[in-house]
């Protein structure tokens, strides 16, 4: 999810309408939202997340967040534009409030709206009104809770993601990266077990009642009926083959009495068609003349066939002379179109050729572009580093001056003891000296001044002790101000040179727009150039194709039309000459005129059937005569039988042999059903033992999976091992930040009342030892929160889990960071924006306003807060 737009109505401090364009960042993935305690930095993170779930981050309700500036006319409303997938999403909500009525005096209760739209070209489609909570939980993937602690990580709260509890972060990681599936295959287990039961018993009682239908109570009571079934069913099978032979003798008799009947039967039928024959004779003779007309008629077919050949031709030749002439007519209006779009395409000529040098000029830009954003880190960079090194060499300087005064002071006191011993040897050789006897180092006899000491002088141990000592200092001034100087000139010079080579670099690549210098930007509008030009001149083209085709389609058509025309005129005189033909023939052929010899060859289809007709009576009267002859023949000498009384006696001995083919059907029937049972009863047992075994691998399998002796479900498990992947990520981060000093881990040995441990703990390199994320200090709890925070972002995004985490708002934890790790978080979200996620800072601290280049200033007034963007260039 990134933000696109909030808009804010008298909402918290906000009195008026606030629109916060995120887009004036300009491609910028870090901005910081500042501003004095209480001006309304956070209420716009609150703005958001109640505009999603109707909640803020805090404890306070939509209500409570009515702008106490805003007019009793105002209404308080939210309304926030979003990208996720590449698609655009607007939420609006508001509060339920008093507000003026629209007429009249007086207030009304404006009952809370709020609505949830997938934006098309700026305009709200496919909008849902009712359940926007639930549906934004599933769009974005996290509820309102999740949101706040893994996107907005609301002030005070920044912490509750690294030291939630083990059931929290669960609820957080099961809707990140969608573990449902584990639990839903534990519960497809589960079901598939109490399935599985259910087959168990069913097949139990199924063989029960199998059993019971055929009145058996087990399979050796059943082979026992099997046994006698086939034993009655031989009996019946003997008595059959008697009754069966006795009533052969008897259809004997019966068939040869048939035969008569069924000649007596043939003789009466021919008689009465001979009758029916006699009648129609006169219409048969009536049939023949008619055929020899259509015979005649038929005979100028080809005359008949000419004619309408010709008629057919010509309703073709004039339908094509109009369908070419209608072709031929459009085509006209389209070259005219054609001329016009393709005058207007020309008219555009200049303006693409304006676009092609734009996108010339954008070609130069885009090394530049590119080296642009880097050019302008390195920069910042450098910067840092010749910060340092300046800091460093004035604390060489200052080390060596302290040295030259520490050397000059023991100088001076090596001094100082040198000439007290010096002194101290002229007293002692003086207390030596006696009147008369010669000095040692003069020679005179006479002592008068000797020279004596009032205090303790020093040794020549002491003298050598405090020059080594002076000695010393003076090496060691000589070797930090040795130092002090080789820094100056090496590594001092050397980052000032690269940060002014840098700088130098980074002002080269300056002549690029500000809107051109993030290369993607740039890339965008040198494509939509390109594609309109290349869309210009593929309608160029396409109009000249279409031109071209019309002009070629419309000489066609016009050939077509004039020899359509040409054809119909020929054909025309070509069917009044095949008429005076015709008629001479049909006068030649005996018909009056052609109406007449028209309507015989009209029915020459008929001429099949009355052949066929006058064919079929001649041969049904020869083939009646024949059978009345052949009967006749037959029967003499023969009685007429009586078939009453015979058929009756043949359905009583059908009877008797029914009754006993239903005696063997119905034994055939038991004995299948008992053969049938004990089938199923075989299969009932294969398929039991079969269930019994499944049902003890599935239960198996769901014990496992929900963790009956490890006490840790799959998705548990699953979840712990995903929380060590978010924590490695993290610790690439924490490390670093922390120096090389903590990262977090899953506590050993936690399973969470059965579920698998999901609690972390920090290791601490400094000590070995690992304890509480809880023990962290403030400072340390913010770098370690913010680790884990990115951590789970990378980790989601590299399983493509439920949601994109492209998008993170901070508000406040940075002023528990002493410089040296701000600084280190600092270059942990600039690195960020090489990922392309969005990092909104919330903050009081001055550093970070000079180190992030996008602002959102929050300004207090007297009649309610503003917020506008401050990008510096």
């Amino acid at each position: 999810m990134k933000p696109l737009k909030l808009t804010m109505r008298a909402f918290g401090p906000y009195a008026g309408e606030t629109v916060i364009d995120f887009e004036k960042l300009e491609g910028r993935h870090l901005f910081l939202i500042c501003g004095p305690t209480g001006a309304g930095k956070t209420t716009i993170l609150d703005a958001m997340c109640y505009a999603l779930y109707g909640k803020t981050s805090g404890d306070r309700t939509g209500s409570h967040m009515r702008s106490d500036y805003a007019s009793t006319s105002q209404k308080t409303e939210v309304i926030f534009d979003f990208i996720i997938g590449g698609k655009t999403y607007r939420a609006t909500r508001s509060p339920e409030q008093l507000i003026d009525k629209k007429r009249g005096k007086g207030q009304t209760r404006a009952a809370m709206q709020a609505s949830l739209s997938e934006l098309e070209d700026g305009k709200e489609v496919r909008t849902l009104r009712t359940g926007i909570e639930e549906a934004a939980g599933k769009l974005i993937g996290l509820n309102a809770q999740q949101f706040c602690q893994v996107i907005l990580l609301p002030q005070g709260d920044f912490r509750k993601l690294l030291v939630a509890k083990a059931e929290d972060r669960e609820a957080i990681l099961k809707q990140l990266f969608k573990t449902q599936r584990f639990s839903d295959f534990q519960n497809e287990l589960r079901i598939s077990m109490n399935e599985l039961a259910k087959t168990n018993a069913a097949e139990k009682t199924e063989l029960a009642t199998t059993f019971s239908m055929v009145h058996a109570a087990d399979e050796k009571e059943l082979s026992r009926e099997i046994e006698d079934t086939v034993r009655f069913l031989e009996g019946r099978g003997k008595e059959k083959e008697r009754l069966e032979g006795e009533y052969r003798k008897f259809r004997k008799d019966y068939q040869e009495a048939a035969v008569a009947a069924n000649h007596y039967e043939l003789l009466e039928k021919a008689e009465t068609q001979m009758a029916e024959l006699s009648s129609q004779k006169e219409a048969v003779e009536q049939a023949k003349e008619d055929l020899k007309r259509i015979r005649s008629a038929k005979a100028l077919a080809a005359y008949f066939e000419n004619l309408e050949k010709i008629t057919a031709d010509g309703k073709k030749a004039s339908a094509q002379r109009e369908k070419a002439k209608e072709e031929r007519d459009s085509l006209v209006k389209e070259l005219d179109s054609l001329t016009t779009q393709g005058k207007a395409l020309d008219d555009r000529k200049e303006e693409m050729g304006k676009r092609q040098q734009d996108i010339a000029v954008m070609m130069q830009w885009l090394p530049k572009a590119k080296s642009y954003g880097a050019a302008k880190r390195e920069v910042d960079r450098l910067s840092a580093s010749a910060d340092e090194a300046s800091k460093e060499a004035e604390r060489l300087t200052a080390e060596a001056e302290k040295a030259k005064n520490v050397r000059d002071g023991a100088l001076k006191k090596a001094e100082a003891i040198r000439r007290d011993y010096i002194f101290g040897q002229a007293a002692i050789l003086a207390s030596q000296l006696k009147e008369g006897e010669p000095c040692p180092v003069c020679g005179a006899v006479h002592h008068p001044k000797p020279a004596i000491s009032d205090r303790k002088l020093p040794t020549e141990a002491e003298v050598k002790r405090i020059q080594t000592q002076a000695d010393r200092a003076s090496a060691d001034y000589e070797e930090k101000n040795r130092m002090a100087r080789d820094y100056q000139v090496t590594a001092y010079v050397s980052a000032v040179t690269a940060l002014g080579n840098a700088q130098m670099k980074l002002k080269t690549l300056e002549d690029v727009p500000a809107a051109f210098r993030d290369p993607l930007v740039l890339r965008k509008e040198m494509n939509r150039l390109h594609g309109s030009i290349e869309d210009w001149e593929k309608e160029q083209a396409e109009v000249r194709e279409k031109r071209e085709k019309a002009a070629s389609l419309h000489g066609a058509w016009d050939a077509r039309y004039k020899a359509a025309d040409e054809q119909r005129e020929k054909l025309v005189e070509d069917y009044n000459k095949g008429r005076q033909a015709l008629e001479e023939k049909a006068l030649a052929e005996g018909f009056k005129d052609l109406a007449e010899c028209r309507s015989w060859y009209e029915r020459a289809g008929d001429e099949e059937k009355v052949a066929a007709a006058i064919r079929a009576y001649e041969e049904k009267r020869q083939g009646t005569e024949k059978v009345l002859s052949d009967e006749k023949a037959f029967l003499s000498g023969k009685d007429k039988p009586d078939m009453a009384t015979l058929g009756a006696e043949d359905r009583r001995r059908r009877g008797d042999i029914q009754a006993l083919l239903k005696q063997q059907a119905d034994g055939e029937n038991r004995k299948k059903q008992l053969e049938e049972a004990a089938a199923r009863v075989k299969d009932i047992s294969l398929r039991h033992k079969k269930t019994e075994k499944d049902l003890s691998l599935v239960s198996g399998l769901y014990n496992l999976a929900r963790g009956e002796k490890s006490r840790i479900s799959l998705e548990r498990y699953v979840l712990g091992a995903l929380l060590d992947e978010v924590a490695k990520m993290a610790n690439e981060r924490l490390y670093e930040m922390s120096h090389h000093r903590y990262t977090l881990r899953r506590m050993a040995g936690d399973t969470t009342e059965g579920k698998g441990g999901l609690t972390l703990e920090v290791s601490d390199s400094f000590t070995g030892r690992s304890r509480p994320a809880n023990t962290l200090s403030g400072g340390e709890t913010f770098l370690a929160s913010l680790s884990l925070a990115l951590g789970l972002a990378d980790v989601v995004q590299a399983k493509q889990g439920g949601v994109r985490l492209d998008t993170m708002f901070i508000d406040e934890g940075f002023g528990t960071l002493d410089p040296e790790a701000l600084n280190s978080a600092m270059n942990t979200l600039i690195d960020l924006q090489n990922t392309g996620r969005l990092v909104g800072i919330i903050s009081h601290v001055p550093e970070l306003e000079e180190r992030i280049d996008a602002r959102l200033k929050v300004t207090p007034a007297r009649n309610g807060s503003t917020a506008e963007f401050d990008i510096a260039q």
